[in-house]
């Protein structure tokens, strides 16, 4: 989950304020967390409407997981 890839980039404890951080210059970048954060949160959702067989281009799963073609957006 999302807590697995912040300890990767330098999550170091869980406490009842929230997650804790080393502080700078050691901890991680915030712009950094924000973004793999986000991208954790849409793979999930994504993730969830394929389980749910409801998502509306599941083609392109298919084709990144498979190692297939660059998916592109027409």
């Amino acid at each position: 989950g999302g807590r697995a890839v912040l300890k990767l980039l330098g999550y170091t404890e869980e406490s009842g304020e929230g997650l804790s951080f080393p502080p700078p210059p050691h901890g991680p970048h915030p712009p950094l967390v924000a973004s793999v954060t986000a991208d954790v949160l849409v793979l999930r959702a994504e993730l969830d409407l394929l389980l749910l067989n409801q998502h509306p281009n599941p083609q392109f799963f298919t084709q990144i997981l498979l190692g297939g073609d660059e998916v592109r957006l027409v």
